[in-house]
């Protein structure tokens, strides 16, 4: 294939990889899924360590968003892409080079664009392109046009000569109707703050970065925090700040090859005025914000108070009318370990769940050995042999799935039937049940009389 490189590599406003294999397919005048069907399995099979890898499935869920992530599929794209192109680097069109470095889900799971970035692209006359930027969760509008990144809504109606599903996959434009810089989009930009375009502006000159970070070392961002925090109570205040745990920012900082997630570091670096590029590759460096430092996004979670009054009622009430310590906790919103410290109580709802269960299913044991005897009656009083067709034909809603089926071939085994092989179901019956059918036995043959050797039932 042709030895394309992403467009704008090394700026922050870098093309994704999903876009970049979109466009790669255009570029050859082939579909994405004859470059799936047709080019890469002769890459795989020259690559030993993907010999067994498939890439049919899947490849464009949520956008590609499995392409462009930090998770090894997204690598594993990036190196099939590499190899079937001959060019190097293409990782960095995707999170990969923040994979040692963080944690979490860093990706949208839709496609989102800036209007004004797309038309300039069209403008200069060169095909719109989907940037990395774009696809990053923590970013929510374009730090150059300062307006919000938008979901693309087709305003045309369907075209009545091609179908959407037959339409070919093209980044920068429409999926519906094929309008370039999706012209025919009409979601409405809201207004952004200078937080966000801050956000946006840190993103965007990291994604610059990715070569640098990707061959830094995760454990001097650990180090510059630590001397950061060398101050007595300086780890505490910082986590206040940034709205992080405490406990959480300590074990980062204590266990070698830890990872703290992206947003809260993109937190940290809002708090401290830090620019995020150069902590990520071990830095401490002042961004040029204006202004009052950013808040944090992360809120702490609330953790309310238990009521033990309410819940201590709650499971006397359960006891009564059935409900089990589940749904108590469900409806109480409180953790089962809440629910345990009321030892008593807890311990007499679940006997009376456990109770309630096995009454329960005493009573379908009992129904399915009704049910098999009577058809087993009738069909001996009849005249007719014991067989599951003559039982099909006695009762019509009787079918193999139904526990009364197995019930039903375990009387005819009691009764002296050679021929019929022993239940799979047998192996998962409890004794007391086999004695309920041994019972059963005893009575059609009391009530029909059975002249072949009586077999005994167990469950070996």
């Amino acid at each position: 294939m042709y030895g394309l490189r992403p467009a704008a590599e090394g700026t922050g406003d870098l093309e994704s990889l999903f876009s970049y294999f979109l466009g790669l397919s255009h570029a050859h005048r082939l579909t994405p899924r004859n470059v799936i069907d047709a080019v890469l399995p002769g890459v795989l099979a020259k690559l030993p360590h993907f010999h067994e890898t498939r890439v049919a499935w899947g490849w464009d869920k949520h956008s590609g968003k499995d392409m462009i992530g930090s998770s090894f599929v997204a690598g594993r794209w990036a190196a099939i892409l590499g190899a079937a192109t001959g060019q190097t680097g293409l990782q960095c069109a995707t999170l990969v080079p923040l994979a040692a470095h963080v944690y979490g889900n860093l990706t949208t799971d839709k496609e989102r664009i800036c209007v004004q970035c797309q038309a300039e692209d069209d403008a200069s006359g060169r095909l719109p392109y989907g940037r990395l930027l774009w696809r990053l969760k923590a970013v929510t509008c374009c730090p150059i046009h300062r307006c919000s990144l938008v979901e693309p809504v087709c305003g045309r109606p369907p075209a009545p000569t091609k179908r959407q599903f037959l339409r070919v996959k093209l980044s920068g434009a429409c999926k519906q109707c094929g309008a370039v810089a999706h012209r025919c989009n009409t979601a409405v930009s809201p207004a952004v703050t200078s937080d966000e375009v801050w956000r946006a502006e840190q993103c965007r000159r990291m994604i610059a970065a990715f070569q640098a970070i990707e061959e830094s070392d995760p454990r001097q961002m650990q180090l510059r925090i630590k001397e950061h925090c060398a101050a007595p109570g300086a780890l505490t205040s910082l986590a206040l700040r940034s709205g992080a745990t405490i406990s959480v920012l300590s074990r980062w900082l204590k266990q070698p090859g830890a990872r703290l997630s992206f947003d809260q570091i993109l937190d940290i670096c809002g708090t401290e005025s830090l620019d995020l590029a150069a902590l990520l590759q071990g830095r401490l460096e002042v961004s040029d914000q204006t202004g009052a430092p950013v808040p944090p996004k992360r809120t702490k979670r609330t953790v309310r108070a238990a009521d033990h009054a309410a819940i201590k009622a709650a499971l006397i009430a359960a006891v009564q009318q059935g409900d089990s310590v589940t749904r108590v906790a469900e409806r109480l919103r409180v953790d089962i370990g809440t629910l345990a410290k009321h030892a008593d109580l807890y311990s007499a709802v679940r006997q009376a769940t456990r109770d309630r269960m096995a009454a329960a299913d005493e009573a379908r044991q009992s129904e399915a050995i009704a049910k098999a005897e009577a058809i087993a009656n009738a069909l001996l009083a009849d005249g007719r042999r014991l067989t599951s067709r003559n039982a099909r034909k006695h009762a019509s809603n009787y079918y193999p799935s139904d526990v009364g089926w197995a019930v039903l071939g375990l009387i005819r085994i009691g009764l002296g039937d050679r021929s019929l092989k022993r239940p799979s179901l047998v192996s998962r019956i409890g004794q007391p049940f086999l004695d309920k059918i041994e019972a059963a036995v005893g009575r059609v043959r009391a009530a029909q009389g059975n002249p072949q050797q009586r077999l005994l039932l167990d469950n070996q």
